[in-house]
């Protein structure tokens, strides 16, 4: 079963994407198979004008689905956020690790990236916080763990811990 943990930041630029791409590179050094879900606040298109799935979907279709021999894509329309938690049931049991990158409010575990030059201001933890990466190593943080952000290797080794844990 693969462990589910989020990224997280109080704003954009702090370096989460940053973190994501070293953790994912570790782990797939180690061995892992990793997953990502990626949170975007602002509509997005991948699809370009023209193209026959473009044009599917202008014509209706809610799903387009397009594969080749080394990818797949499904693109569906929806009307609002879809929920974490079926983003996370999309992903069968290919992965040992899916890394989200923000959903704030869901209720995975969460390291929470904090710069000192970059972060508005340290996020309101909830239960649900496991650590904090951070370029502060002083840093005042409820109990949880102070991660080095310029140190993956061992954000990763503390995570394998908590995928061992349970």
């Amino acid at each position: 079963m693969a462990y589910v943990f989020s990224v997280v930041g109080s704003n954009s630029n702090v370096g989460k994407t940053t973190l994501i791409v070293e953790i994912i590179k570790d782990l797939k050094a180690r061995g892992y198979r990793v997953s990502t879900i990626k949170h975007d606040s602002h509509d997005y298109e991948i699809d370009k004008e023209g193209k026959d799935t473009w044009r599917h979907r202008k014509a209706g279709a809610g799903t387009v689905i397009i594969s080749s021999r080394s990818m797949y894509t499904m693109i569906r329309e929806t009307n609002e956020d879809t929920p974490v938690e079926q983003l996370v049931a999309l992903i069968d049991d290919s992965s040992d690790f899916i890394v989200i990158e923000g959903y704030k409010g869901s209720g995975y575990p969460k390291i929470e990236v904090y710069r000192k030059e970059a972060s508005e201001r340290q996020l309101h933890r909830d239960g649900t916080f496991i650590a904090i990466a951070s370029n502060v190593p002083d840093l005042v943080a409820d109990d949880l763990p102070v991660l080095d952000i310029n140190e993956p290797a061992g954000i990763v080794d503390f995570l394998i811990k908590m995928k061992q844990k349970g």
